[in-house]
């Protein structure tokens, strides 16, 4: 079959300091926007140049079946829109293995935590089923999440092993990733972790005295640092080790350059980020995230490699995309009961996008969410990182922008200075 460029769409590029040119196609909508790597672009240019290409599977380039089904490509004899394949060769998901938590963090943002609602005990066959059915599948990127999923460690475990397995058997690469406060932690987890080469992100916000202002255990005031330090130091004893997560609010801004310090020293990855919802200010971040980069420069000077260590927020600084996130392109939350939502922070409290059980194809319920990334403002369409920075968490903008804005745009040169740095001391 010929395909041809779809004229209803434009190309287009934006000169981002610290990428360069970089190329994308702006469908209807405006913040509808498909980023081109460079073999999409020689394949448009050449397409563009010949009038059509033919599909030949063994010859075209690995994105195509990705540009027909964004419908960047069409069939010269245009079939309707609504019958392009759906195609996607990685799909990202925050699942839900319990809403049982230990903690009462005052940041918490799961409205579902403590719902005493069950598992679904077939969610794995279910989500098998659908995830067979999408066409060009290579990579399914999994979070294992809560509550505190360790709590609840019986209930998945025998599942998620055989979703990996029916995939690998269909050629697809299942990635784990467990989400978790570590505050639970046996010798069976250390094992099952480690045999099964699960990925683990651990919450941590600062020395222990910042720390334990915000992550307590339920009906205490008792902080969790102690224990969380030692089960770390359980799981780098047989070496396993984990990527840190910090939340960054009002209360333990004042630790996070320490808690830092620590973990460039031992070459740790971590993720540093705003609590969303009002817990600090743009200008409290900012603060901590300059007091944090003289940190790590420091650490660039001895070796520590920071391009491939840590993540701000959701900025995407290491390669640009129109969106924050995943979610409603090829990514989204899955509840307990099998219910798909945009994003694990409306669970109860939104309405979902729909279910594993519907027979339709999975993509297709991935982005009935995709216009809540819509809406950015004029500010955002004419901004230098728009592609970075992309308007923000679209959940907590406040008039079609982040409410930490200019501080983000600060944070954002001073990050790629120390990518500078680390270039220039390789």
């Amino acid at each position: 079959m010929k395909y041809k460029f779809n004229k209803k769409f434009n190309l287009g590029y934006q000169l981002i300091p610290g990428y360069g040119a970089v190329n994308f196609v702006k469908k209807g909508h405006r913040d509808d926007i498909i980023m081109l790597d460079d073999s999409a672009i020689s394949l448009i240019e050449k397409i563009q140049k010949e009038g059509s290409i033919e599909e030949d599977a063994e010859s075209t380039p690995a994105d195509f079946k990705r540009l027909i089904s964004e419908q960047i490509l069409v069939p010269i004899d245009q079939k309707k829109e609504e019958d392009l394949p759906l195609y996607a060769q990685s799909l990202n998901f925050w699942l839900q293995v319990t809403d049982t938590c230990n903690l009462a963090c005052s940041y918490c943002y799961i409205p579902s935590l403590n719902s005493k609602r069950a598992f679904r005990p077939d969610l794995f066959d279910l989500l098998k089923k659908q995830l067979l059915r999408v066409k060009g599948l290579k990579t399914v990127h999994i979070k294992i999440a809560g509550g505190e999923p360790l709590l609840s460690f019986n209930e998945w475990q025998e599942g998620v092993l055989a979703l990996r397995k029916a995939l690998e058997d269909t050629g697809i690469e299942l990635q784990l990733r467990l989400i978790s406060n570590l505050t639970v932690l046996t010798e069976e987890m250390i094992q099952f972790i480690q045999t099964n080469g699960l990925a683990i992100s651990v919450s941590l916000d600062g020395p222990a005295y910042f720390n334990d202002k915000n992550r307590i255990y339920t009906g205490t005031q008792k902080g969790t640092f102690s224990v969380v330090r030692k089960n770390l130091e359980r799981l780098h004893a047989v070496g396993i080790k984990p990527s840190v997560m910090i939340t960054v609010t009002s209360e333990n801004q004042d630790g996070v350059p320490d808690l830092i310090s620590f973990l460039v020293e031992n070459d740790i990855t971590f993720r540093i980020a705003d609590a969303k919802g009002g817990y600090i200010t743009a200008d409290e971040f900012e603060a901590v995230m300059k007091r944090s980069v003289h940190v790590i420069s420091d650490g660039v000077r001895d070796g520590f490699p920071v391009s491939s260590r840590i993540v701000v927020s959701d900025l995407r600084l290491l390669s640009a995309n129109s969106t924050p996130c995943s979610m409603g392109k090829n990514g989204a939350a899955i509840y307990l009961d099998g219910s798909v939502y945009f994003c694990h922070t409306e669970f109860e409290s939104g309405q979902s996008i729909g279910h594993l059980e519907e027979d339709v194809n999975l993509l297709s319920i991935i982005q009935r969410g995709r216009q809540k990334q819509f809406g950015l403002s004029d500010d955002c369409q004419g901004c230098e990182y728009r592609l970075i920075c992309a308007g923000g968490c679209p959940l907590y903008r406040v008039d079609g922008k982040s409410p930490m804005c200019q501080s983000y745009k600060k944070i954002i040169k001073s990050v790629f200075d120390l990518y500078e740095q680390e270039e220039s001391s390789n």
